[in-house]
Formats: C-alpha cells, sequence, structure tokens
C-alpha cells in the first residue's frame, strides 16, 4: 500500500480512501505538505481536511448546476475525511458531521440523477439513507457500511455504477453507523438481520424494485453484518462482503495484542457499541461470528479480499468462504493488478467496485 504519511498507517489509509471515493489528487496536494509537516497530529488533520472542504464550496457557488452537485459532494467527502480522528465526546465530533450532512445535501439537491433522502423505518424509529433509482424497474442493492464508515462515503465510493448497470442502490445508516449512530445514538448489534429486514420492507414497497431481486453488499465490518443478514434474511437473493471478516471479536483481541493494523482510532470501536472501555467493546462483539450462522447462507455469495490487508488475516477470509453454506460462492483476492491489494481495495477501488457490480448485476 502506497504511504502518502510513511510509517503512519492511518493516516495514509484515510487519504486512500479519500481517492477511493472521489477526491482529486489536485486537491489533497493543496494540504499534503501541511500534514507532512504535523504527522499524527490529529487537530491538524482535521483542521486542513475541513479547510479543503471551504475550498470545494467556493468552486460549487462559482459553477453550473453540474459543478455545484460534483464539488459539493467532494467537499462532503473531505468533511468526513477531517472527522473521522475526533474524539466521540467533543462538540467538533458532531459539528464536523453535521458539515458532512450539509454539504452532501446541498450536492443531491444539484444533481441530475436523483439522490433521494430517505428514512427507512425500525423499531420504533428510522434508519437514514440515500435511494438512488435505476433508470427502469428492476433489482435493487442495500448497502452496509463497516467500522467507521457511513452512507455518504459510500454513495461516494459507489456513485452509479450499481444505477448504470440497472440496479436501485439504498445505501443506509444502519446501528453502530453515521447518523444512526451520532444522532439517534444507535449501537451497534449482533443481530443485523433486523435493520436488514427493515431496509428490505421499505424497498419491496418502492415501485420501481422487484421485490424478488433484492441483494447486500457490506464493507469491511459490513462483511459480518451482511453475512448474519443474508444466513438469516431468506429475501436476500445475492450478498457480497467487500472485506472478510470471520471472527469481529477475535480480530480485536489481535489488535489489543499489538498484532495488524487499524486505520481508525480505538474509541471508535467504543463509540460504536456505546462501551466505556476498550475491554467492554471488545466483549460487545463477541458474538460477531460468522462461523456460528454460515452453514445458513444459501443464496448466492461472493468474499472479496486484499492479499496485503493489514487489518484482517488472509487466513480469516478464507475461514469465512470454507464456512458458507451456499452451493454458489465465490471469492477473490485483489493483487494489485486487479485491484487494490489493501483492506477493502481503497488502495486502488474502481476494478474491486467494477468486480462487485459485474457480479451482483449477474446474480440479481
Amino acid at each position: 500500500m502506497y504511504e502518502f504519511f510513511p510509517g503512519n498507517y492511518r493516516w495514509s489509509y484515510n487519504t486512500l480512501l479519500a481517492f477511493a471515493a472521489g477526491g482529486q489528487l489536485g486537491d489533497v496536494s493543496l494540504i499534503h505538505r501541511n500534514l507532512l509537516e504535523r504527522v499524527g497530529d490529529d487537530t491538524a488533520w482535521h483542521e486542513q481536511w475541513a479547510w479543503l472542504a471551504g475550498v470545494l464550496e467556493k468552486r460549487a457557488k462559482a459553477g453550473s448546476r453540474q459543478t455545484a452537485a460534483e464539488s459539493y459532494f467532494l467537499a462532503s467527502l473531505y468533511h468526513t475525511i477531517s472527522e473521522h480522528f475526533i474524539p466521540p465526546a467533543e462538540p467538533a465530533r458532531l459539528a464536523s458531521y453535521r458539515e458532512v450532512l450539509r454539504t452532501f445535501d446541498l450536492g443531491r439537491e444539484a444533481s441530475v440523477h436523483p439522490v433521494e433522502r430517505v428514512q427507512v423505518p425500525f423499531e420504533g424509529t428510522t434508519l437514514p439513507a440515500y435511494f438512488v433509482p435505476a433508470a427502469k424497474r428492476g433489482p435493487a442493492a442495500i448497502f452496509i457500511c463497516g467500522l467507521d464508515t457511513t452512507k455518504e462515503l459510500w454513495f461516494l465510493r459507489a456513485r452509479l455504477q450499481f444505477a448504470a448497470r440497472g440496479i436501485s442502490a439504498l445505501f443506509i445508516d444502519t446501528p453502530g453507523i453515521g447518523e444512526a449512530l451520532r444522532l439517534q445514538k444507535l449501537v451497534t448489534r449482533h443481530d443485523y438481520e433486523k435493520p436488514v429486514g427493515a431496509a428490505i420492507d421499505w424497498l419491496e414497497r418502492r415501485p420501481e424494485v422487484a421485490p424478488a431481486r433484492i441483494g447486500i453488499v457490506g464493507s469491511s465490518l459490513g462483511g459480518y453484518y451482511i453475512g448474519r443478514a443474508a444466513a438469516y434474511e431468506p429475501r436476500l437473493k445475492a450478498a457480497v462482503a467487500w472485506g472478510a471478516i470471520y471472527d469481529y471479536y477475535a480480530v480485536w483481541k489481535r489488535r489489543l495484542a499489538g498484532q495488524g493494523s487499524i486505520a481508525a482510532p480505538r474509541f471508535q470501536l467504543m463509540f460504536i457499541t456505546g462501551a466505556d472501555t476498550m475491554e467492554a467493546a471488545v466483549e460487545k462483539v463477541k458474538d460477531f461470528r460468522v462461523a456460528d450462522f454460515a452453514a445458513r447462507i444459501r443464496c448466492p455469495f461472493l468474499v472479496m479480499h486484499g492479499a496485503e490487508d493489514q487489518q484482517v488475516l488472509m487466513e480469516d477470509a478464507r475461514a469465512m468462504y470454507a464456512a458458507i453454506g451456499s452451493p454458489d460462492k465465490e471469492m477473490v483476492v485483489f493483487t494489485g493488478e486487479n485491484g487494490g491489494a489493501a483492506h477493502t481495495q481503497f488502495d486502488n477501488h474502481l476494478p474491486a467496485l467494477q468486480v462487485c457490480a459485474d457480479w451482483m448485476a449477474r446474480k440479481l
């Protein structure tokens, strides 16, 4: 994995995340030198990326509707990257995320292609989401985030790749993720068939969606979430674990022992679980084990994993693949030449995105 900040995996990986979601090299060059002078200073990280978001807002106001849409979406992206390392208890964390939402809404409103903000009913509250319809009635896919990504990032990563293949897309913040966590205080849970089931209920009522043709994609920790959903939600017709998670408890036990890299501060696990200590947070993900239900999975299933993933072991990906009970399953290992070799392919995102979208189009 190329390191923009040599020796600092977390900063380098999140810079690659920005590029994976549409960030521009010339934009990042405006702040890279300043950040190199303060590597590891997360306050500087927040300030520089937030400043860059402001630059994109100025471009948005000076251009056409199409220019405004793209520039506001990039401003939202840069605010998202800016927000990542702020401790949850600091007011700046929520203020930064509100800037993500504000600029994303401006981009959405200017977008020529519909990006509809929706609320999915769930257990007495709602799950915020964006719905991107395909041109005509057909299949749909649900997109589930990981430890520290959001529905805004998922949209910016996928854009119209699925819609172009005739697949409507629902990018949703579920418990422990994005707006559902930050504004509604919904922490993560092991029984992810429940929020996914609510998303399917909502999609089944949309005239753009063929109810018998709904799939799901989960990135990083989302690989566990969608595995659990595929095991217990028979309405799912295809599932992609983009970044394998076989035993999330074991992943964190290794990390606490100093083994393996992590792209988010450790407090992020406490944040998504609602725990006060790291030890308690790790205990809360003790049931995040694919082996417990993998044999129940019968729908077509794709595991995507990077050959040089520093966060989740390749042996975990192989174990996940072996455990899945579906007779129609595949594993694609990205080596660099066929897509990024790092965790969830942020080091060369587009080829992996195309593999995922093509596979989902074939299965649905």
